[in-house]
């Protein structure tokens, strides 16, 4: 419990900001990108914010987005805000602000003004701790740069995981390599997760900039190449999978990214990306496709050169050359696309884009808009953008096309002249010309019929045309192939013909094919086309009488020629009526003319206009003399469809009707027909419709008559119906469709014979004519099926005929139009044609047949009825006619019924054999399916039928054993939307006798499928709602099915359900069980003991909020107890029921809780007794299970919800407020408490069940305020035995240490209480009772004790007796121990009058506890903390002998070593009494116990020394000058320690390593001394320390002497050191000391040697810091510089280079005169003569060290120095011989010549 409330506490403090802490807001508060944290640390936030506000204003004047940011972020009260004050909602409003202005400033972070404003958000706002992810993304872009150490010197020490590739560059701040950047993405996916989202989330906003998109895209395409690289396996599927991994995660970046197409760069960045993938990982070409369009529907004009290069990667990967049809359109878009691939072509590989391109304009040359497209494909090829190979594929694709595509073909932009042009001049290119002649020649395609279509001539051989010219002669010439003549094929042409007698028959015509050959060779000249005319077969001299002549150039104009023939046969008719006299009727023109006037070309249109207004003045009725012209025979009237039923069935117009047409009708509409081929349809069916306004505007056309309109309809009719160009029927149609009736005709009625036709006619003959004449089938067929008006019955029946036909001769193209047709017109059929249009598409949907068509019929008409709207009597028919599926089909309409209702169901009473049982399901679920897509809830009348379908399915379900669960819950699904709809209207029209509640049981009991379930559930809580006495009789089952099922399920749509039932079914189920004469704790019970069966299986996050929900539903008032317990006792050794119920109960306001309590009680007390009244119908009671063990379960709860969150947090002025009765409140307290006193009462010899009643008690208590507590707790005192008494105070306690809130009246009832627990403390002897009542007694005085220190004394007294501090109770002590710290720190100085008898017995305890071997710590520590507590409140009073006693103890204590914890308490305690104690008083005690703390050990001694320290600290200089004289004193004690310790060595001596560290101590502390002492005063105290250095009594040694002098000359050195010049004339008291010790120096003895290094040292640090020439003085000088300089002549025993040799070297620096330097000089080198070669090489050695130091100007005694260097040469020692060519090297260096001739 300990460890987890340790660990709470941690991370507690770890994400709490400490307010109080004020060392770590400074440090916060010093974090700055601008200033060192010194200056930042002083500034206040309006220096800040004045600074960091300017440049925010210049951020202004060069961005005004920046504008928005000065009413939050940059406003005057941003000064005032505070994060740590903020809730989470605000923080996170902020955080928007914050992180949308880093995004916008990141891109001027290189100029001064944005790191001001950056500055602000860190100073206020902190948003390098609070928003640090993005905030370090805004700057990484710069991590090169200067200002990323800033930014890294104010992170967290420890970064999160995205940013953890920093931890390395924080401490010291250092910019991270872009390798260590590329690293961290590579292998964090946080960071590379956290990079893509801010780049995105930043460009989203419109504030990227070109610096970190740059860096976002070279990082992070490296990033992509090297992860591709590592996902490398040796295991296909491995590397598939990594790689697969990796695609998923860049996706969505890469889909975002693309969509932003204003974000340049960041599109290119993609585009990157994209590359490197679709080149490391091997793709397929969907994949590949998907990008390739993901690339060109984001670019943009500045992005498409990028754009192209990412697509000729992903082209050159895939294995499919053509190009998606979006990439195509995409590329074709661009300009000069050409010489952009070119370019692209010198870098990169672009052939299969090229080859692509070539493909797919070749391909769509029936698309083609722009003669721009061929010239691209020939650019594309002649620039040599692809292989041979590719170029041969596109030669052969162009030359495969132009021969396939229809002449029809886009006439206006002359596609086949641009083609043959295409292949001419690619034919003729110097760069591919012999390419293309190789492919023309290796063709399979027919070169004789692709010259004829493109009406030129391809030649074989590049070089044919130039040898003709060259050489006429050549023999190669017989051989070019040559296009045939016009004259040739006329040749062939029969003069007459005996079966022709109309080119519109029906029957096939011989001569036609060659006719039109020859009529296109014609139209290239007009004496041709003339001398065609006029040929004899054609019998133009007989135009009028028979239609051949016309009927041909009808045929050819309204067939599938080019342009210009057609153009051409207009012009020839319009030149014959020129030259001819009108002699007939020619009405046969007119709806041909029609179809020239809305033809594609232009040309052609306008050679209809003119043929029409030749026509015109030929029926013009001015024109007419004789009346007789009015009856001229119509041409062709007889033969002009051919000599069957096809001419007869034609109407007729009359001349006069015909003459009002071409004037009224065509010749006013001429001039709009030539710009519009869409006008003449829109004015022909205005004018059969006999509108005057056209869109709203008048029109300025006359209205027909009625009998014109009715006969021009019948005439247009009849020649769609009969003529055999499917061309002009397809484009007269839809002009004919958009009218629905002229006059008394209509439309249907007149065309429905040509959809008569249609229908008998199969899918391949269909194919074969729409193939012949160029036309789209189902453009066809939709105009066909169009003439069908909803209105007209038997277009309708023959639709539904075509529906019902199963023979498939009806062309399965035909029959998916019906359905379509069906669809647009269904909501103006009429409702009894609708029924058995329904009824049909049911028929076939539900057909079941063999074969691939029939399937598709099926599939097709079951769409079409979904996307019906389908109204109630269909539905209600469709379910009445259902078959029955199950045996027992009582519950189903009779069969008369039915076969009233059908005959097609008449025998359908039971599954019969022709009809299995799945066939009947198909059905049933088809209908269901309909039902529900319909909305059932619109229609009430379906729910009987519903509810028949869901009993026979049921039934069918149990007797057949087979899985139905599809069909039940789209029944039961409707029937719910019907029940919720009546349900939320109020309606009464819901059909009580069609509700069947047993068998929705069924269905929730015997289905395994959980959508059955949730669907009855649904509907039975829906039916519970509207007709609870129909389902409360049976739903008991219910609950006992949803424990074991549906409340198990973890998804969210099983918790709805269960939600639902409960709040739908349960309120009627009390209702009702309290309405009934039955017991309702039983029947709740029950009900209740399902859910808590299923407790363990429902999912642990849905638990609370179902089990709320069931105690809302039931009452939480009257049933709460019954679950708590219920659950209690169903599950006893579980511990998280317990904490559930807890968490339950506390969902709930108090008065609910409180009563719940006491039931719960009470059950509990009633189950204890002999006969239970009514706990026996919640809890069993038996021999297995008895009554101690079930009490035993079910108390805890009490006690844990007594303890929850709203009940411990409940008080007085809280309730008020709520409007709760406080009295009502503690009513219920009381009533609480006295049962459980009952209780723990009737079981107080029954351990476990007294604890639990006394833990009951104890929360119970807890929770009433302060004063009705203490109340309530002195009467239990009274009543109550010592143990249950100590349980009762510890609660007491407890609410002392938790309630925090202090109110008067709690004041006085505490102070009031303490002659009661001072009472117990003195009475009782029960030590935990004693114990308890004293730590009572401490936490009141704590609180409330400086109100009433009368109160307090006499407790102190009670406290510091015998009965208590004087106790032998270790555990009493301690307590009493701390409770007088708190009196001492209530009392202040009136605890004077207790000091005498509290500190000698807190003496004795301290004793006490340091004794060996019974060390005690818990007692040590409570001594100190009152020691502390005294020292601290009244520390004058510890003087004298207590004083000492404190610090002998002290060091006993040091020395016993008790721990850490005792060692801090005692040095706390320490650091009080140098601070507080009167420092004579101290000095005084400090030098009586000197002797016991050295004799304690090096723990005790530290810590003397520490005292001291700390008194010298702080006092002021006036007291420590005062006291100047004990002070040294006590330092010559100190300095003693050497001696006294190793004078003589003993076992108990301290080691030398603590010796000199202590020395080390001492000397720091006579250096605070010192520093608060004057010359005057130190001087003599200087002396002092010098006399005794040398002083020893006759009894000591000479070793005595040498251990004090090492003392002495070690606080010399710091002395020197430290002090530096302004005491280098104390260097004069101690010469003399100093030369004795180096003359006598003894080498064999260890302690002299220490000596003399010290003295050495001394003397270094003394030469070093002399700056007022002290050793230029002759008498200084002399007395030194000969005992210094003979020390060479220990160099073979004593080290000179780091004693001696420096301190040398510091005097001739210090000395600084030529004539010292000279006399220092000699004396150095008679050492170099010496016979020991170790003399010799410190001689060398120091005179090296002397050039190194001096330079040229010890240099000047060279001279002297050349003959020693010279014999030194040859000296018989090598390290002399080295250590002398070092040395010369050093002089040379300095001189900058070679010694070699001076040394000559």
């Amino acid at each position: 419990m300990a460890t987890a409330l340790t660990a709470q506490l941690a991370q507690i403090r770890a994400k709490t900001t400490n307010s109080l802490d004020l060392k770590a807001q400074k440090k916060a508060h010093s974090q700055s990108l601008l200033f060192d944290p010194p200056v930042a640390a002083t500034q206040d936030f309006d220096t800040i914010y004045q600074v960091c506000c300017e440049g925010y204003q210049e951020l202004c004047q060069l961005d005004s987005r920046f504008n928005s940011f000065a009413r939050n972020i940059f406003s005057e009260q941003s000064k005032q805000e505070d994060r740590t004050q903020m809730t989470a909602e605000q923080n996170q409003e902020l955080d928007v602000v914050l992180e949308k202005f880093l995004g916008l400033v990141g891109g001027r972070l290189l100029l001064k003004p944005a790191i001001k404003a950056v500055e602000w958000l860190v100073r206020r706002f902190r948003i390098h701790e609070y928003n640090l992810i993005c905030f370090t993304l805004t700057f990484l872009p710069y991590h090169t740069t200067t200002m990323f150490p800033a930014l890294l010197s104010i992170l967290p020490r420890t970064a999160p995981p995205a940013l953890k590739f920093l931890n390395p560059y924080i401490s010291p701040p250092a910019s991270p390599p872009r390798h260590t950047i590329v690293y961290s993405t590579t292998h964090n996916k946080p960071f590379l997760a956290a990079l893509n989202a801010y780049v995105l989330k930043v460009s989203k906003l419109g504030h990227h900039h070109r610096t970190l998109l740059s860096f976002w895209a070279t990082v992070i395409t490296e990033a992509v190449a090297t992860m591709l690289d590592h996902s490398r396996s040796a295991r296909p599927k491995v590397q598939r999978q990594n790689e697969e991994d990796m695609m998923l995660s860049l996706l969505p970046t890469l889909n975002e990214g693309l969509s932003l197409r204003k974000v340049s760069d960041l599109t290119v960045g993609c585009y990157m990306i994209l590359t490197v993938l679709s080149n490391k990982i091997s793709l397929d070409d969907k994949v590949l496709t998907a990008m390739m369009e993901a690339v060109t529907s984001g670019w943009a004009h500045d992005t498409m050169h990028a754009g192209l290069i990412c697509l000729s990667v992903l082209a050159q990967r895939r294995q499919t050359i053509v190009l998606p049809k979006r990439v195509l359109m995409a590329v074709m878009a661009i300009k000069r696309l050409d010489d952009d691939l070119l370019t692209l072509s010198k870098e990169y590989s672009v052939d299969r884009l090229a080859l692509g391109l070539v493909l797919g304009i070749t391909d769509g040359i029936g698309n083609i808009h722009s003669h721009d497209q061929l010239s691209l494909v020939r650019a594309l090829i002649e620039g040599r953008l692809m292989n041979d190979a590719f170029i041969e594929i596109a030669i052969n694709c162009i030359l495969s096309v132009a021969h396939d595509m229809s002449l029809q073909l886009n006439q206006e932009l002359d596609v086949q002249g641009h083609m043959a042009d295409l292949i001419l001049r690619l034919a003729d290119s110097q760069q591919v010309g012999q390419l293309v002649h190789d492919a023309i020649r290796d063709t399979k395609v027919d070169l004789a019929h692709l010259e004829m279509k493109l009406q030129t001539v391809i030649s074989t051989n590049r070089n044919a045309s130039s040898a003709v010219i060259e050489d006429v002669e050549m023999k190669e010439l017989d051989q070019l192939p040559t296009l045939e003549s016009f004259e040739a094929v006329v040749a062939r042409i029969p003069s007459r013909t005996a079966y022709e007698i109309s080119f519109l028959s029906h029957s096939d015509s011989f001569i036609f094919a060659s006719l039109s050959h020859a009529l296109r060779l014609a139209t290239s000249s007009s004496t041709n086309l003339r001398i065609f005319s006029n040929l004899p077969v054609l019998r133009r001299s007989l135009a009028m009488t028979e239609p051949l002549f016309l009927s041909f150039f009808i045929r050819v104009w309204c067939g599938n020629s080019t342009p210009r023939a057609r153009v051409a046969a207009i012009d020839t008719v319009s030149e014959y009526f020129r030259e001819e006299k009108l002699m007939s009727d020619v009405q046969i023109l007119l709806p041909y003319l029609i179809h020239a006037l809305a033809d594609a070309s232009a040309k052609v249109r306008c050679a209809a206009t003119d043929l029409v207004l030749v026509l015109a003045p030929m029926y013009a009725r001015s024109d007419v003399k004789d009346r007789k012209q009015s009856n001229r025979t119509i041409l062709g009237e007889e033969h002009i469809y051919g000599q069957g039923k096809e001419t007869k069935e034609v109407s007729w117009l009359s001349w006069d009707e015909m003459a009002t047409l071409i004037e009224k009708l065509i010749v006013p509409s001429l001039e709009e027909c030539s710009l519009d081929k869409d006008y003449i349809s829109r004015r022909l069916s205005d004018a059969l419709i006999g509108t005057e306004k056209t869109n709203g505007v008048k029109s300025t056309h006359k209205e027909f008559r009625t009998s014109l309109r009715a006969a021009l309809l019948t005439t247009l009719s009849s020649h769609v119906i009969n003529t055999p160009l499917y061309a002009v029927k397809l484009r007269l149609l839809p002009m004919l469709n958009l009218v629905e009736k002229a006059g008394n005709v209509s439309r249907t009625k007149a065309l429905l014979p040509l959809l008569s036709q249609i229908t008998s006619q199969s899918q391949k003959e269909l194919e074969e004519i729409c193939s012949r004449e160029h036309i789209d089938i189902l453009k066809l067929l939709n105009v066909v099926v169009g003439i069908v008006s909803p209105g007209d019955r038997e277009g309708l029946h023959l639709l539904q005929s075509i529906i019902e036909n199963r023979n498939l001769s009806v062309s399965m193209s035909l029959t998916t139009v019906v359905l379509q047709h069906i669809q647009q017109i269904w909501s103006s059929i009429k409702a009894d044609l609708q029924s058995s249009l329904a009824k049909s598409l049911l028929d076939l949907a539900v057909a079941d047949s063999d074969g691939e068509q029939s399937k598709v019929r099926e599939s097709e008409a079951l769409d079409t009825l979904r996307r019906l709207t389908l109204s109630g009597t269909i539905l209600s028919t469709y379910l009445e006619t259902l078959p029955v599926l199950s045996a027992d089909s009582q519950d189903r309409p009779s069969a008369s019924k039915r076969r009233r209702t059908s005959q097609s169901q008449a025998k359908a009473s039971h599954t019969s054999d022709r009809q299995s049982i799945a066939e009947i399901t198909q059905k049933i679920t088809v209908v269901l399916e309909l039902i529900e897509a319909s909305k059932a809830e619109r229609h009430p009348r379906l729910l009987k039928g519903l509810f028949d379908v869901i009993a026979d399915l049921q039934r069918s379900k149990i007797q057949s054993d087979i899985e139905l669960g599809y069909p039940l819950v789209l029944a039961l699904g409707s029937s719910l939307a019907i029940v919720d709809k009546l349900t939320a209207s109020s309606s009464q029209d819901l059909d009580r006798s069609a509700i069947r509640a047993n068998t929705l049981i069924d269905c929730v009991r015997t289905t395994t499928n959980p959508q059955v379930q949730h669907a009855a559930l649904l509907l039975v809580s829906s039916l519970a709602s509207v007709t609870p006495e129909l389902i409360l009789h049976s739903v008991m089952p219910v609950f006992t099915f949803m424990a074991s099922s549906i409340m198990c399920e973890d998804d969210e749509y099983s918790a709805y359900v269960v939600k639902r039932t409960m709040e739908s079914v349960i309120p009627r189920l009390v209702e009702s069980l309290h309405q009934q004469k039955g017991d309702p704790i039983a029947g709740a019970s029950e009900l209740l003991l399902s859910f808590v069966g299923a407790f363990e299986h429902i999912p642990s996050h849905r638990r609370l909020m179902l089990f709320h929900s069931l105690a809302d539903k039931l009452g939480p008032n009257e049933y709460l107890f019954i679950l708590l317990a219920l659950l209690v006792d169903k599950y006893p050794s579980n511990k998280r029921v317990v904490q559930f119920a807890t968490e339950l109960t506390d969902l709930y306001p108090v008065t609910t809780q409180l009563h719940t309590l006491l039931k719960y009680l009470e059950m509990v007390l009633d189950h204890s007794r002999p006969k239970p009244t009514f706990s026996e119908k919640i809890l069993i009671r038996g021999d297995s299970r008895p009554i101690e063990g079930t009490t035993i379960n079910l108390l805890p709860l009490i006690s844990q919800i007594l303890v929850g969150e709203r009940l411990s947090s409940v008080n007085t002025k809280a309730l008020l407020q709520d409007g709760v009765d406080p009295i009502l409140i503690r009513s219920l307290f009381q009533k609480i408490v006295e049962r459980t006193f009952v209780l723990s009462e009737q079981y107080k010899h029954h351990k476990k069940l007294n604890i639990a009643c006394s833990q009951i008690l104890d929360a119970a208590l807890s929770l009433l305020l302060m004063p009705d507590f203490i109340s309530t707790i002195r009467i239990l005192l009274q009543r109550s035995d010592e143990i249950i008494q100590c349980q009762i105070l510890m609660s007491f306690d407890q609410r002392l240490n938790s309630d925090k809130t202090d109110s008067l009246a709690a004041e006085d009832a505490c102070l009031a209480f303490l002659p009661q627990l001072t009472s117990i403390i003195e009475g009782s002897t029960n030590g935990p009772l004693q114990h308890t009542a004293l730590s009572c007694v401490d936490r009141i005085i704590e609180r409330f004790g400086k109100k009433n220190h009368p109160a307090v004394t006499i407790a102190a007294a009670v406290i510091c007796s015998n009965h208590c501090l004087g106790a032998t109770g270790e555990g009493l002590n301690v307590m009493a121990l701390l409770c007088l710290a708190t009196i001492v720190e209530t009392l202040g100085e009136a605890f004077i009058p207790i000091i005498p008898q509290a500190l000698p017995k807190a003496f004795d305890h301290l004793a006490a506890s340091i004794e060996e071997n019974h060390e005690d710590e818990r007692l040590h520590n409570a001594v100190y903390s009152f020691i502390y507590a005294f020292l601290l409140y009244v520390p004058w009073m510890l003087t004298g002998a207590h004083l000492e006693r404190l610090l002998k103890a002290s060091h006993e204590s040091a020395n016993a070593e008790m721990g850490e914890i005792c060692d801090q308490n005692r040095n706390d305690t320490l650091r009080l009494v140098a601070k507080h104690v009167d420092l004579k008083e101290e000095l005084l005690a400090l030098d009586r116990t000197w002797a016991s703390a050295m004799t304690e050990g090096p723990k005790a001694i530290k810590e003397q020394l520490e005292v001291l320290r700390l008194t010298i600290e702080g006092q002021p200089k006036s007291s420590i000058m005062k006291q100047a004289s004990a002070l040294s004193g006590l330092l010559l004690k100190a300095f003693d320690l050497r001696r006294i310790q190793l004078c003589p060595r003993t076992e108990d001596s301290y080691e030398d390593l603590e010796v000199e560290e202590f020395e080390e101590a001492t000397s720091e502390v006579a250096l605070k001394m010192i520093f608060k002492l004057n010359d005057t005063t130190f001087k003599p105290l200087f002396m002092r320390i010098l006399d005794w250095a040398t002083t020893v009594s006759a009894k000591e040694d000479q070793s005595a002497r040498i251990y004090r002098q090492i003392t002495c000359f070690g606080f010399l050195h710091t002395f020197f050191d430290t002090l530096k010049s302004i005491v280098t004339s104390y260097a004069s008291f101690i010469l003399e000391s100093a030369v004795q010790i180096l003359s006598n120096v003894s080498v064999k003895d260890d302690d002299s040697k220490v000596l003399w290094k010290r003295v050495n040292l001394t003397l270094q640090k003394a030469f070093e810091h002399d700056q007022d020439d002290f050793w230029q003085t002759p008498s200084h000088f002399d007395s030194i510089s000969s005992p210094l300089l003979s020390q060479l002549r220990y160099a073979l025993h004593l080290p000179m280079t780091s004693e001696v040799i420096p301190a040398i070297v510091e005097l001739a620096v210090a000395a600084d005169s030529p004539n010292h330097h000279k006399e220092m000089n000699a004396a150095i080198l008679k050492y170099m003569r010496s016979d020991n070669p170790a003399i010799r090489l410190a001689a060398v050695q120091c005179e090296a060290a002397l050039t190194d130091r001096l330079g040229e100007e010890w240099l000047a005694l060279l001279a002297e120095m050349l003959p020693f260097i010279s014999e030194l040469q040859e000296d018989d020692d090598e390290g002399v011989e080295q250590e002398t060519q070092r040395w010369i090297e050093k002089i040379e260096g300095i001189l900058g010549e070679s010694l070699n001739p001076m040394l000559q």
